[in-house]
């Protein structure tokens, strides 16, 4: 299953020498060789040759001998895995920026800083597009099924999953992958994926967030660290697009940012070994669906009102909407039915944080309670049409 998703196009029409980033398994690959025209393509592999998309395999020399030649008859050329290319090339590319189109593919975050470096002979002369995970209005747009539309944003999960309950009949499968995908990010950036950085982003799937929390965590299971190396560690997961900050909104406020990790999948995965230890009894019981849920809807009525997306750990509001930093709408998410008792408590939250419209959201039923907005899998889908409409027709034929 193929989903359309916003970049298409950006892909399509691109026109200046460009850098495009992200983590690893987020589609850049897949897009670019689908939806770019090209005149040459190839991957830097990690023994410093470069791979051709017939299966060809020549020294990087040659491949970059091809490149000059090609930019120069002012075609178009993707180099993918472009941060194997040891710096020591990216000099040849001065003297040729006046000609074709140069597309180079990172999956680092870390070559957006060296390229953009202010000693970087690349600076000035391509200019940067960071792809992420895909937006849930696409998914569920293409999906028609809210919460497979969730586990869907992260697109390598499309052909292992199809359908929710594959995530405790294929868990350890679906662990292993993630752990791997992880590892490769690390790897990718020099680093290893030591003890510390796989307990924090154990830390984040079980729904610790705040720093000293998660520093207390650690502690318990040996690590010594403080509320501030952690948060100087998140920093980094941040910008390695495994961890996604959301604003916290409310009186009571303590911290301003909610760490959480960016990917569905992962995220469920990584409670699946901290909770069930499922590298090793290869068994998963019940995952926060719910949690997932949560952020995966706050992001698309976000979009839909063209506002910023907030939680209120401490109020327990599920979603908040801001636009230039005032709550517009809160709201209560549930994957399942929301029941008398649940709506009245909900509203009385949202109305008393000073939040003017309430709105509830279940993925089962729309809920028939006297709310400013009540939201069904129905309603969903038509705001993920919306969306998607919008955006194709912001970005012309």
């Amino acid at each position: 299953m193929e989903i359309q998703r916003r970049e298409q196009r950006d892909v399509m029409s691109l026109r200046d020498w460009t850098l495009i980033f992200g983590r690893r398994k987020v589609g850049k690959s897949f897009l670019i060789r689908k939806y770019l025209k090209h005149d040459l393509y190839f991957t830097v592999t990690r023994n410093l040759q470069a791979f051709y998309l017939d299966g060809g395999i020549r020294p990087l020399r040659d491949a970059l001998k091809e490149l000059s030649e090609t930019l120069r008859r002012d075609g178009t050329v993707v180099v993918d895995e472009f941060q194997r290319m040891p710096e020591r090339y990216w000099e040849m590319f001065g003297p040729l920026s006046q000609n074709g189109k140069l597309v180079l593919v990172g999956s680092s975050f870390r070559i957006s800083r060296r390229v953009f470096d202010s000693k970087s002979p690349l600076l000035g002369l391509v200019i940067p597009y960071r792809m992420g995970l895909i937006h849930y209005a696409e998914t569920l747009h293409a999906v028609r099924d809210p919460l497979l539309a969730v586990l869907y944003k992260d697109p390598w999960v499309i052909s292992f999953l199809r359908d929710v309950k594959d995530l405790q009949e294929r868990g350890y499968q679906l662990y292993m992958v993630t752990k791997g995908l992880v590892g490769e990010v690390f790897e990718e950036e020099e680093r290893q994926l030591t003890t510390l950085y796989e307990a924090i982003l154990m830390s984040l799937a079980e729904g610790e967030w705040n720093t000293s929390i998660i520093a207390g965590s650690l502690a318990g299971k040996g690590i010594d660290i403080t509320a501030s190396s952690v948060s100087g560690y998140l920093d980094v997961l941040t910008g390695l697009g495994l961890v996604d900050k959301v604003e916290i909104f409310g009186a009571r406020r303590r911290a301003r940012w909610y760490y959480r990790l960016s990917s569905p999948v992962l995220s469920l995965m990584f409670y699946a070994e901290a909770k069930y230890n499922v590298s090793v009894t290869e068994r998963v019981g019940e995952l926060p669906l719910g949690r997932e849920v949560q952020f995966a809807v706050g992001e698309l009525l976000a979009e839909r009102y063209d506002g910023v997306m907030a939680y209120s750990p401490y109020e327990d509001i599920d979603v908040v909407i801001l636009k230039d930093g005032k709550p517009v709408i809160g709201y209560e998410v549930k994957v399942g039915e929301i029941d008398r008792r649940e709506a009245e408590r909900a509203i009385s939250r949202i109305r008393s944080s000073g939040i003017p419209r309430v709105g509830l959201v279940s993925l089962r039923d729309k809920p028939k309670f006297e709310v400013e907005e009540s939201l069904g899998p129905e309603e969903l889908m038509e705001v993920a049409d919306e969306i998607y409409g919008r955006v194709l027709s912001q970005q012309g034929p």
